[in-house]
């Protein structure tokens, strides 16, 4: 019953496959527009003592940070924290996305903590992909704005 009313939910990273989990709800829903009707209400009862249509601004103003409150805690969720991985990135700008996970990286191999943690599961590349992946990263920047989906 309380895996139901969860609102994360437990996943893999695409990239190191390690358990993490993540936020599901990425929008406000009818509980959020809910709770923002009533903090208007109490809000509104508080200031003017009866009815306003001022109130109505409250509503928006708390919609509106219901809102950015949910978006930020989704977009931060997405994000691995082991390898840096960003699916919502890799959509966008695969190489960038590629930058981030090999800085990431770089800077875990460095740091002296990252023995005591658990080793990632991270994909080989046979030679001949390398370079494959080496041709689609110079056609992806030779054509700006065009989005090339090369998977073999």
């Amino acid at each position: 019953m309380l895996k139901i009313l969860s609102s994360r939910q437990d996943c893999f990273c695409a990239f190191c496959r390690t358990p993490r989990k993540v936020y599901k709800k990425r929008r406000v829903s009818l509980f959020n527009v809910l709770a923002s009707l009533l903090g208007a209400g109490v809000l509104m009862m508080a200031i003017f003592q009866e009815f306003d249509p001022r109130a109505f601004l409250f509503f928006v103003f708390f919609l509106a940070i219901a809102e950015t409150f949910i978006q930020i805690r989704w977009r931060l969720a997405m994000v691995c924290r082991e390898c840096g991985f960003d699916p919502v990135l890799y959509v966008k700008k695969p190489l960038d996305a590629a930058a981030k996970v090999k800085f990431r990286l770089d800077e875990r191999k460095q740091s002296p903590t990252a023995l005591l943690r658990r080793s990632l599961h991270l994909p080989t590349i046979s030679p001949a992909r390398a370079g494959e992946v080496a041709q689609s990263e110079q056609a992806l920047k030779s054509k700006k704005g065009s989005v090339l989906n090369q998977r073999a």
